[in-house]
């Protein structure tokens, strides 16, 4: 079977795709991913035959800029850069395919493998990471700049949700599209957040005790969990030897990251090691970037620019972060507490959900201060029922299991097998 994967995305989605693409070659299965340039070294040692879905330049000058990691202007700057790799994934699809023989597998914004699918036919698994990313008349997920608290009727939290599309996404996305859709013969889309959904299969990456299914969900949904992708495709194997001199020379620290792509995140970094300056804790931050005046050279800070979470947070006492849903995931795995900042996109409805669970603590990062943030931090480090509620979480996550499952998805769908 060949599997052509399409994902579009910074490391957290992009990731658990060149994860799931290791596991069907040891599975016997050739894979190819077309993804954004800087992820080609990871999908290659992961065994995966790579196409860029952008320049590392475009990468860089999209998900870097500085209002990326801002709600509103953040996710209209993520909507056009999908629209932008329309041609690119498309053609990545197009060209490769085999008729007969090709499984595609399409990330949420992987619209060009949509646009295949209704070109071509070929079996499509549509994966979506996060719950924001399939709409629902009940259970909502919390839109950022958007507002809809729990008590609002579903009815009218509906009609925002519509509203948004008509007024914020589709705007940005479908005359693209459409003008593209023309080009092949195929008729206008009407509304984004419903089309993007495979007609064959969607996967949902995040398990029931997160977001439970939604009586309203496409009828071809089935709930995975979230999958274990933080080893594969990293940058080194095992710890450097002076972050793992680090970790054995005292108490377990209190682990900060923001994210891959960091952007007006230092003085979150630098308020976070403050706190944990302020707590008597030792601090292990992870940033692409130094991050100055943060405690480099202090025996109780240690900066790293890269570290595989599978192997670092059980070995810390508990993580800040931003929200990102592989961090997240990778926290819950760990039973690690979290005290979770979030930026923008789908980070603010996961950090309602960790507390929701008794997992830590949500935080708005305009009042992200050293005093605030060492009082919820030490009151999550002193807190024995959040301890036990992150034990519990803990042992229900099952990431190798759902990275299995998902792959059974995806063989199910093998044109053979079908027929």
């Amino acid at each position: 079977m060949l599997v052509l994967i399409v994902a579009i995305g910074t490391y957290g989605d992009v990731l658990p795709f060149i994860a799931a693409g290791a596991e069907l070659v040891r599975r016997g299965h050739e894979v190819a991913l077309c993804a954004p340039a800087p992820f080609g070294d990871a999908a290659r040692r992961a065994g995966l035959d790579f196409a860029p879905a952008m320049s590392a330049a475009e990468y860089e000058k999209r998900f870097g800029h500085p209002t990326f990691w801002t709600p509103w202007r953040g996710a209209r700057r993520l909507f056009r850069q999908a629209a932008r790799s329309l041609p690119e994934t498309y053609r990545f699809v197009a060209e490769r395919r085999r008729p007969g023989e090709t499984v595609v597998v399409g990330s949420t914004l992987a619209i060009g493998a949509r646009v295949a699918f209704d070109a071509f036919g070929d079996p499509l698994i549509s994966v979506h990471l996060s719950p924001l990313t399939i709409q629902t008349r009940h259970d909502a997920p919390r839109t950022p700049g958007l507002p809809m608290p729990r008590w609002l009727h579903a009815g009218l939290k509906w009609e925002l949700q519509l509203g948004s599309d008509a007024y914020f996404v589709n705007p940005v996305v479908l005359p693209r599209l459409n003008a593209f859709r023309a080009t092949l013969g195929l008729g206008p889309v009407q509304r984004l957040r419903y089309w993007w959904n495979s007609p064959v299969r969607v996967a949902a990456m995040f398990p029931a005790w997160f977001h439970p299914a939604q009586p309203d969900w496409p009828a071809q949904t089935v709930q995975i969990g979230f999958p274990e992708a933080g080893r594969e495709g990293g940058e080194a194997r095992g710890l450097d030897p002076a972050l793992e001199a680090f970790l054995a020379a005292g108490e377990p620290p209190v682990l900060v990251t923001f994210g891959s792509t960091r952007r007006d995140t230092e003085r979150l970094y630098r308020v976070a090691i403050a706190a944990c300056a302020r707590l008597g804790r030792r601090c292990l931050a992870l940033s692409q970037t130094p991050i100055e005046d943060g405690g480099e050279g202090r025996a109780d800070v240690h900066v790293a620019r890269y570290a595989p979470l599978p192997e670092v947070l059980p070995r810390c006492a508990a993580i800040v972060h931003h929200g990102g849903v592989g961090t997240m995931a990778q926290a819950f795995a760990a039973g690690a507490p979290q005290l979770v900042a979030p930026l923008a996109f789908d980070q603010a409805d996961h950090a309602v959900r960790v507390a929701k669970l008794g997992c830590g603590a949500a935080f708005r990062t305009g009042w992200f201060d050293e005093r605030r943030a060492a009082r919820l931090l030490g009151a999550l480090l002193r807190s024995e029922r959040v301890r036990a509620r992150c034990a519990e979480v803990a042992a229900a996550c099952d990431g190798p299991g759902a990275l299995g499952r998902l792959c059974d998805e995806i063989e199910s769908l093998a044109p053979a097998r079908a027929a």
